[in-house]
């Protein structure tokens, strides 16, 4: 007879059947999301203002999974009422919302750094966020297994003197995740963040390769797929009591500071 503890294990981190968007999926870290969810089960919605999200879709979907993308700008006002109205269409729910999406880092000083820069930061990482989860949290309720999942970044938690509107609007986006989380637990929506550390991605330029990679002691960066078990750990039910958390995935930088 198979024991329970056998049969959970069996289908551990599974999420056949279930539905997941994920925003900043043409390439990097998202698109490491959407062929992990895909590996595990999840029929995905991808998102880039990218059109080379076009090409992960159809890989994905050459590999049998169920998938398919939608190139837009989310800032574009119109934006969540779009991707909303697509998933309702197309799948009928939604399951699991991954905020990837976000601009890369400038490495500028306060003086350098202009005020319109910072609204672009947080338009991107904090009022398109806010606005597609407002839009798609009907559907997030209605589903038994609805999760929200933030990528932030260690940035967020313990800036660096520098990149002013990518930490402003990291750490905004963390302040959203709990408000959100503390909102929507009685829903049984489960809202997380993952705050990754220095990902080999184009979001570490090759001038500072050497100093990102020594300030981890682990000796070396993370990989998309690493942080993308994180996300596909969070958005599965094995995740069913953690909500309004960060879960740091930064080879050790925030233990001795960064």
């Amino acid at each position: 007879m198979i024991t329970s503890a056998r049969r959970a294990g069996a289908t551990a981190g599974r999420l056949d059947g279930r539905v997941a968007l994920i925003t900043g999926a043409a390439r990097g870290m998202g698109e490491a999301h959407a062929r992990t969810l895909a590996a595990r089960g999840a029929r995905t919605v991808l998102v880039d203002l990218d059109g080379e999200v076009a090409e992960v879709a159809a890989a994905l979907r050459a590999e049998g999974a169920s998938s398919i993308h939608v190139t837009v700008d989310i800032t574009d006002p119109s934006a969540p009422e779009a991707l909303t109205r697509t998933v309702v269409d197309e799948f009928g729910r939604l399951d699991v919302l991954v905020h990837n999406a976000g601009l890369v880092h400038d490495w500028r000083s306060m003086a350098a750094t202009p005020p319109a820069e910072i609204d672009r930061y947080l338009a991107v990482n904090v009022t398109a966020p806010y606005a597609l989860t407002r839009t798609a949290m009907p559907l997030l309720k209605r589903s038994p297994h609805g999760r929200i999942i933030f990528i932030s970044s260690q940035w967020g938690q313990v800036p660096d003197g520098h990149s002013y509107g990518y930490m402003i609007s990291k750490a905004a986006q963390l302040g959203l995740m709990k408000a959100l989380a503390k909102e929507v637990v009685g829903d049984g929506v489960l809202v997380n963040a993952i705050a990754p550390g220095a990902v080999h991605t184009r979001m570490v330029p090759d001038e500072h390769y050497d100093e990102e990679v020594a300030a981890v002691p682990l000796g070396r960066l993370g990989r998309p797929d690493e942080i993308a078990a994180v996300v596909a750990f969070l958005a599965s039910d094995d995740s069913s009591f953690i909500t309004g958390q960060t879960i740091p995935a930064n080879g050790g930088a925030l233990v001795v500071g960064i």
